[in-house]
């Protein structure tokens, strides 16, 4: 082949040199630089065909070690078959408690939701209790301190004098038994 192109190039240098008055020389220097230029390109073109070969070769592995996987699982999965249809069943009696369970929860969720209501009621009630207690208290106070006072000045002739009394005025006995009754 290279012998062929080489004389093709010396007969098309003729008529080059007839149509264009240019010379063109073949020699044997281009000669070896087209066997070099064919065995550059010869070697280039094998190493694309072994790394397409390569890569043909890891593809159709990597394909047979799917379709084994495939087939592995698919004989798991028949295997499993029994398996998956007792635990849907164990699923659905599971559902079933827990419809179960969620129907008396929400019972007992309104259950205490009037429980709530009656302690809410109850609450309101006592802080009115509570409320009209304080009132009283804050009436009493400065009638209760007044009265401490009013015990504090007493002195011993006061004491004596009221003891010297065979029947004390009412009065007195009230906030004597007021005073008994505060200090126990």
């Amino acid at each position: 082949m290279c012998t062929t192109v080489h004389l093709s190039v010396e007969s098309v240098s003729n008529s080059f040199w007839e149509e264009l008055r240019r010379r063109v020389y073949t020699t044997p220097k281009s000669y070896l630089d087209l066997i070099g230029l064919y065995k550059n390109t010869l070697s280039k073109k094998r190493g694309e065909m072994n790394a397409n070969k390569n890569r043909l070769a890891n593809g159709l592995k990597k394909l047979e070690t799917t379709n084994t996987n495939i087939a592995e699982l698919k004989v798991t999965l028949a295997e499993m078959q029994p398996q998956l249809v007792l635990s849907n069943e164990k699923l659905k009696e599971t559902l079933i408690v827990v419809n179960r369970d969620k129907a008396v929860a929400d019972e007992k969720e309104r259950l205490a939701m009037i429980d709530q209501q009656v302690v809410q009621t109850k609450a309101a009630e006592a802080k009115v209790v509570k409320d009209d207690a304080d009132e009283d208290l804050a009436r009493a106070l400065p009638i209760l301190k007044k009265a401490k006072q009013i015990v504090d000045a007493l002195d011993k002739a006061a004491v004596g004098e009221i003891k010297g009394y065979a029947q004390p005025p009412a009065p007195v006995v009230m906030t004597m038994e007021a005073v008994v009754t505060i200090f126990g």
